[in-house]
């Protein structure tokens, strides 16, 4: 009785996703596969030689947040930059035809968009693996985004993420408007940090994975629980947040709340993934869009983790949609407990 009235409250949670609108600020990223079939070994170098056979360019970084909650029906502003080049077209093309609100994205001219190319090798009848990444586009140092201008934006939305991978467009010195606008309104703000996470306090939550932790705290985590809780707890104090919610791969995730026992959920579906690339994107969009659908903060937690369980199963940088997380909260009870979510 009690995991039937658990799974329909989160189903209740997910119908509630289109009547939803979330802005996204950071940094948008071209995330690009070039797939190609290995064929000999080069005459010229011992390398091997690959035919091409294709290449797939899809939104990354605060681009792949806003192409999940677009996958899952949640209307979208994105506010960040591009350069005036092909890669910044593409993503805002891809965006934009899926509805979401792209006024908001400046064009650059000193900007180059950052681009991720995988290159994904293999035989003829195998799986192609990644073999290495190429990564274009340089670190901002201290050049940040202006966000007054899209304060309009951030009036008319329900909840703000923040996605931060140090190209400028979400830096912690531009964080004090928005933590203003947000109060006024009463609204979640939810960061998700690469490199910085320690920089950015008095925020709703914040979604790091372990690594991100473990370098935020200077020290290894590993899979010393009591270390994981004393470190997330400290977290929780030193940089005023609602909650955090800690992805730890095939470990699972770990939420904490102010006030409340560490919640540990154990991962969705099997730990053989197929790949990593964009997961924590999907975990913050589906966690933010829970919580300002009425979740707690242990179902939005739960409904991320159903969400991640399920892209890191998909190839390259994946999204998830309503009808995938409601299948897989019919096949599998909720770890969370109950919660007080307080849907519409």
């Amino acid at each position: 009785m009690a995991e039937e009235k658990n799974r329909e409250r989160l189903a209740r949670i997910i119908d509630a996703f289109p009547h939803r609108r979330i802005t996204v600020i950071g940094d948008l990223i071209a995330d690009e596969f070039l797939y190609g079939r290995i064929s000999r070994v080069s005459r010229e170098a011992p390398v091997l030689v690959l035919e091409y056979h294709d290449l797939i360019r899809v939104p990354g970084g605060a681009g792949n947040a806003a192409n999940n909650l677009l996958d899952l029906g949640c209307r979208v502003s994105v506010v960040g930059k591009i350069g005036r080049d092909e890669a910044g077209a593409d993503l805002l093309r891809i965006l934009a035809g899926k509805g979401a609100d792209v006024s908001r994205v400046r064009e650059a001219d000193s900007y180059r968009t950052p681009v991720k190319t995988r290159i994904l090798a293999g035989a003829h009848h195998s799986t192609r693996q990644q073999v290495v990444r190429i990564d274009r586009g340089e670190c901002a140092t201290g050049a940040t985004l202006e966000l007054q201008w899209a304060a309009d934006a951030m009036r008319e939305s329900d909840g703000i993420i923040l996605s931060d991978y140090q190209y400028g467009a979400a830096a912690p010195e531009s964080l004090e408007p928005i933590r203003g606008l947000a109060a006024q309104k009463k609204i979640p703000v939810v960061v998700d940090s690469r490199f910085r996470m320690a920089e950015f306090s008095g925020v709703t939550s914040m979604t790091p994975n372990i690594t991100e932790l473990e370098a935020a705290a200077g020290l290894s985590i590993g899979a010393d629980a009591p270390l994981l809780h004393k470190v997330g707890q400290r977290v929780l104090r030193r940089q005023n947040l609602q909650s955090l919610l800690v992805t730890q791969g095939r470990f699972g995730m770990t939420l904490f709340e102010r006030r409340r026992p560490p919640l540990h959920i154990p991962i969705f579906g099997t730990d053989d993934v197929a790949d990593v690339t964009g997961a924590g994107d999907t975990v913050i969009a589906v966690f933010t869009l829970a919580m300002v659908c009425g979740a707690s903060c242990s179902d939005a937690a739960s409904l991320a983790n159903f969400a991640g369980g399920i892209v890191v199963m998909k190839r390259g940088t994946a999204t998830v949609n309503r009808i995938e997380l409601q299948e897989a909260i019919r096949r599998d009870p909720p770890t969370a407990p109950d919660g007080d979510s307080t849907i519409p």
